[in-house]
């Protein structure tokens, strides 16, 4: 089977979906592995060429060593410090969904009739 990079955009059919046989390609795979690995790269370079400094304040006013902090909890900072200076709505919601969860979503059903879920239960014996 020949493997082509195709662009996966809201709209492609189950047919072109990643599967168990339908995967990308070893090069496709390898490209993007190095691209998460540079990106991985430049986050590390940016803290450590002073956006620590930006969030400084802040860490220390919640108890946090800038000198010890990572991309992620820079990134946490700079989402908190949006949502409160700036009043950022979006910046807000994703500080929200990662400290409380993702509020629970209500689903409506419009003819009203209560369906049962049917599944199978598949057990596998594990010996020691």
């Amino acid at each position: 089977m020949t493997k082509t990079k195709t662009s996966f955009k809201k709209g492609n059919t189950p047919k072109n979906a990643f599967t168990s046989d339908n995967q990308p390609a070893p090069e496709a795979k390898a490209e993007g592995w190095a691209k998460r690995k540079l990106l991985k790269d430049i986050a590390a370079e940016v803290i450590s060429g002073g956006a620590a400094e930006m969030v400084k304040p802040l860490a220390e006013y919640f108890g946090l060593d800038p000198e010890a902090l990572d991309v992620e909890t820079v990134m946490h900072l700079k989402q908190i410090e949006a949502a409160i200076k700036v009043g950022d709505t979006k910046a807000y919601n994703a500080v929200m969904d990662r400290i409380k969860g993702k509020a629970v979503q209500q689903i409506t059903m419009t003819d009203g009739e209560v369906k049962p879920v049917r599944y199978t239960v598949i057990k596998k014996e594990v010996s020691n």
